[in-house]
């Protein structure tokens, strides 16, 4: 119970640190939570060209259910804008990701495209699409494909989404619904309930972040 605390701890201090060292430079530092008791770290360096390319090392810090850490995985990243328009009331990019574990022998590629646009004075809407290919070390590969339809109101600090994905080498097709609400300028709570082969499943999840 201690890592877990002291994990939560560090996420907490790194993504302040984020905030306060990676605004408008090159330097890539971005924390998140992975799962109940795990903390990832994401660095890297941010190219200025039109592509926008960036590459860095992802360190994640995993614990069981008694706050032992049980792994530390490594991999290395990289990212590039494949397209990009904008209009004043809509946004549409495309980006190419790749992610890749030595130790693991596994690799992945990413695919998305992002759709945003102003669908009324009081709401917002935002579509996903993405396509990823994995390989592992044994020569088995597999293909997921997701598809996310948000609603925004900026008014209210609420958004509503729905997430649907197919994931060959699982053989699974996950349904996801979530309702988010901005509590504070810093703080965000997320309700979802998600299913898979008709295994339901609910969480809660509280985020908040520091900038100064």
């Amino acid at each position: 119970m201690r890592m877990k605390h002291r994990l939560v701890a560090l996420a907490i201090v790194v993504s302040a640190a984020h905030q306060a060292h990676a605004d408008n430079r090159p330097l890539i530092w971005d924390v998140s939570r992975v799962g109940d008791n795990g903390v990832k770290l994401r660095t890297g360096l941010q190219g200025s060209s039109t592509l926008q390319p960036s590459a860095g090392v992802t360190t994640e810090v995993l614990a069981n259910g008694d706050g032992a850490v049980s792994a530390v995985p490594v991999s290395i990243w990289g990212s590039i804008l494949l397209n990009a328009s904008k209009s004043p009331a809509a946004l549409r990019t495309t980006q190419a990701d790749m992610d890749f574990d030595a130790k693991e022998g596994r690799a992945q590629f990413l695919l998305s495209e992002k759709r945003s646009w102003i669908q009324s004075s009081s709401m917002d809407v935002v579509s996903r699409r993405t396509l990823a290919l994995t390989a592992g070390a044994e020569g088995k590969a597999g293909v997921a494909a997701s598809q996310t339809f948000r609603l925004e109101f900026p008014d209210l600090g609420t958004a509503l989404a729905t997430t649907g994905t197919a994931d060959s080498g699982a053989g699974t097709f996950t349904k996801m619904v979530s309702v988010e609400k901005q509590l504070t300028q810093r703080s965000t709570v997320t309700a979802s309930l998600s299913e898979t082969d008709q295994q339901a499943k609910a969480s809660l999840r509280f985020d908040y972040s520091i900038k100064w």
